[in-house]
């Protein structure tokens, strides 16, 4: 073995070693935007994944919403803004569209809308925005803290980009849809590409 070869060796490792780092430590925003971009439906690392937790946000009726609001339904969690010029309504309408097809079991589950931009995003904004998605969808907001914890608690990436001449910025964030059991636990998640048909079948094989 040359030299070189040698010196080579161990840089080549180099990616499988830091996959094998990401999937020991369960980084689920980073096993989630991979497969959202692939269009796999749902993780599976073979692990407990713990996602979600304890939260206070303001709903689109101005009414304070915690997560124990949510114990004995599922809840299908996407974080998004109202500015997001395509990809949240799409996805918004996916998610709508997956429960109509369940029909009566659907009311076994909550959409849950979480903006990643509470400075423009008020309950008005939201309630207004929603309103084209149906009577199921909770949206919910809060100050910047507590969008930040909730974010934090399901590994949601996110970040705001200066508008180019001037105009509104825009927010990078996660497209990764969640969904949570009745006890408020991780089960699976959807990608971006997920069809409506897609999600009720699996949706429908997961309602107890």
């Amino acid at each position: 073995m040359t030299d070189n070869a040698r010196m080579n060796r161990p840089v080549a490792l180099i990616p499988y070693l830091l996959m094998a780092a990401f999937v020991a430590s369960g980084t689920l925003w980073y096993l989630g935007n991979l497969r959202a971009h692939n269009a796999v439906e749902s993780i599976s690392t073979g692990e407990t994944v713990t996602l979600g937790g304890p939260f206070a946000l303001t709903d689109q009726n101005e009414m304070l919403r915690t997560e124990k609001d949510f114990l004995g339904k599922y809840t299908l969690v996407f974080f998004g803004y109202t500015y997001c010029p395509d990809v949240c309504p799409a996805t918004l309408a996916v998610m709508g569209a997956a429960l109509d097809k369940l029909g009566g079991r659907g009311d076994k589950i909550v959409p849950v809308f979480i903006t990643v931009d509470p400075k423009r995003d008020t309950p008005q904004k939201i309630k207004t925005y929603l309103a084209s998605f149906g009577p199921r969808f909770v949206g919910l907001t809060g100050d910047a803290q507590a969008i930040a914890n909730v974010a934090k608690e399901y590994r949601v990436y996110y970040r705001e980009h200066e508008g180019e001449n001037g105009g509104e910025y825009t927010v990078d964030h996660s497209g990764v849809i969640y969904l949570m059991d009745p006890s408020g636990k991780f089960i699976s998640n959807y990608s971006l590409d997920t069809s409506p048909d897609t999600m009720a079948a699996d949706l429908a094989k997961r309602l107890r």
